[in-house]
C-alpha cells in the first residue's frame, strides 16, 4: 500500500507540475496578444493589417507612431509602413464615423457616392467561430424555440425547450420539468410529414432574443436534408429546403438580419462555406483556400462595394476580396505577429518538453488539452538529467536508473516528484 501511495503521489506531482508551472511560466512571460486586424481597403484595392509587434520594433513602426503605442503597427500587404490615420482613410466604409469628423463624407468611390446612411445599411458582418460548429465541445441538446410571431416588439423565451430524441422532436415545459406530449405530437408530426427521418444529425439556430426577428432553425435529419423549422402563432412550419443531401451539412451559422438576403452560412461535410440566400434557400459557395473549420475562425465582412473572407489560426491569417457577387478578386496570407518565436518562447520549448492546459478557445467550454514542444524539449530533459547527476555525485548519493528515467520521459516535471517525494532515497 505505501509503494502503491508513493507511486500515486509521484504521477500527482508530476501532472500538477506540467499544468501549473507552464501556466505559471507564461503569466510572468508572455502577453496576451490579440489577433492581427485584415482588411482589404476599398480605396487601395489592397490588403492592409494592423497587429502588435511581439519582439523588436522596427524603426519604421515607431516613426509613424504618432498618436498610439509604438508597439501597434500598420502596415500594407507589400510590407510598407502607415500611420494610424493612413490605416483608417484606407478603410471609409469601416471608419465612417471618422471620416465624418474630417469632413469626407460624402465619399466618391468607384464613380459611386457613399453617404453616411448608404454605408450604414451595406455593412454587415458575419462570424463563424471554430467553437460555434455543431458537435465541437460538449451540448446542452436543449434549445428553445421561440415564437416568431410573438405579437410584440420583442421576442421572449418560452416556457418550453426541446430536446431531439430518435424518434420525436420532444418539448418539456420548463416550469414543470415535464414533457409536452401536445407540442411533442404537434412538431414531431408536422416533421415527419414532410419527410424528416430521425435521429436528426444536427439542430442550428440563434439561440437568444438579442435580434431584430426570428427565423426558427435549420435541422439536418438523419439522410443529410434541410429542415427549415419555426414557430407561427403556437403552430409548426416546416419546409422542406432543396438544400442537396449529398452536401452531408455539418452545420449552419444562422444571422438574422433586417436585409433579409442570406440566412446565413453553411459548412458542407468537405469544409466548403456556403452562403445560405432567402431566395429559395439558394447556396453561393465562397472561394477560401486553406480554411480548416475545426481550428480557424472565419468573418465575413460586407461593405457596399465588396466582401472580404478573414479566417485564422492561432498564428497565420488568411484574407479573400470578393466583389457583391462573390467573385474572386484577390487572396493574402500573413504570419501574424503573435506566432514569431522570442526568447522567452525558446526557453519555454526547451524546458517543458510536454505541459497540459485548461482550453476554452476551441469549444467555449473548460477543458483539458496537451500539448509537446517536439525536439526542442529534449535540452531540457538533458539538462535536468545532468543538473540530477552532478547533484548526486557533490553529495555522493548513488545515481538509481527509475529516478533517472522518470526525468528522461517526463524532464522537470520528473526532477520536481524526485525531489519532492523522496523516491531517490
Amino acid at each position: 500500500m505505501r509503494k502503491t501511495a508513493s507511486i500515486c503521489f509521484v504521477f500527482m506531482v508530476i501532472f500538477l507540475a506540467s499544468l501549473y508551472l507552464p501556466m505559471l511560466y507564461s503569466k510572468i512571460f508572455f502577453d496576451d496578444i490579440e489577433k492581427t486586424h485584415l482588411f482589404y481597403s476599398p480605396v487601395a484595392k489592397d490588403f492592409i493589417f494592423k497587429e502588435r509587434v511581439v519582439g523588436p520594433i522596427p524603426d519604421a513602426v515607431r516613426e509613424k507612431a504618432e498618436d498610439h503605442h509604438a508597439s501597434i503597427s500598420y502596415q500594407k500587404s507589400n510590407g510598407e509602413y502607415i500611420s494610424r490615420v493612413e490605416f483608417e482613410k484606407l478603410l471609409p466604409f469601416i471608419f465612417y464615423k471618422n471620416m465624418e469628423i474630417w469632413g469626407l463624407l460624402p465619399l466618391e468611390l468607384d464613380n459611386q457616392t457613399f453617404t453616411k446612411s448608404r454605408i450604414k445599411q451595406n455593412r454587415r458582418v458575419l462570424e463563424l467561430k471554430s467553437e460555434y460548429i455543431f458537435g465541437n465541445g460538449p451540448q446542452t441538446k436543449v434549445w428553445p424555440l421561440l415564437e416568431s410571431n410573438p405579437g410584440q416588439a420583442r421576442l421572449v423565451f418560452p416556457d418550453d425547450r426541446f430536446r431531439m430524441t430518435d424518434s420525436a422532436m420532444e418539448f418539456i415545459n420548463a416550469d414543470l420539468n415535464r414533457v409536452d406530449p401536445v407540442l411533442t405530437e404537434k412538431f414531431t408530426s408536422a416533421l415527419k410529414d414532410n419527410g424528416f427521418v430521425f435521429p436528426a444529425r444536427s439542430v442550428n439556430g440563434k439561440f437568444t432574443v438579442l435580434k431584430p426577428f426570428d427565423e426558427g432553425l435549420f435541422i439536418v435529419d438523419n439522410q443529410y436534408r434541410v429542415f427549415h423549422v419555426k414557430r407561427v402563432d403556437s403552430q409548426p412550419q416546416v419546409i422542406k429546403t432543396p438544400i442537396d443531401p449529398s452536401l452531408k451539412t455539418r452545420h449552419i451559422q444562422v444571422s438574422e438580419n433586417k436585409k433579409r438576403l442570406y440566412y446565413g452560412m453553411l459548412l458542407d461535410g468537405a469544409g466548403n462555406i456556403l452562403l445560405l440566400s432567402y431566395d429559395n434557400y439558394h447556396l453561393t459557395p465562397l472561394p477560401l483556400k486553406s480554411y480548416d473549420p475545426d481550428r480557424m475562425d472565419l468573418k465575413l465582412i460586407f461593405n457596399p462595394l465588396y466582401v472580404t473572407a478573414v479566417y485564422s489560426d492561432h498564428e497565420q491569417i488568411y484574407a479573400v476580396a470578393m466583389d457583391s457577387s462573390f467573385g474572386f478578386i484577390n487572396e493574402f496570407s500573413h504570419r501574424m505577429s503573435r506566432g514569431n518565436v522570442t526568447l522567452a518562447k525558446k526557453v519555454y520549448n526547451a524546458v517543458f518538453p510536454f505541459y497540459f492546459s485548461f482550453d476554452t478557445q476551441s469549444s467555449g467550454f473548460l477543458t483539458l488539452g496537451f500539448e509537446c514542444n517536439g525536439f526542442a524539449g529534449i535540452w531540457g530533459i538533458l539538462a535536468c538529467i545532468l543538473i540530477y547527476i552532478v547533484k548526486n555525485r557533490i553529495i555522493r548519493r548513488r545515481t538509481r536508473l527509475l529516478p533517472t528515467l522518470m526525468i528522461a520521459f517526463t524532464g522537470i516535471y520528473g526532477f520536481a516528484a524526485v525531489a519532492m517525494t523522496g523516491v531517490d532515497d
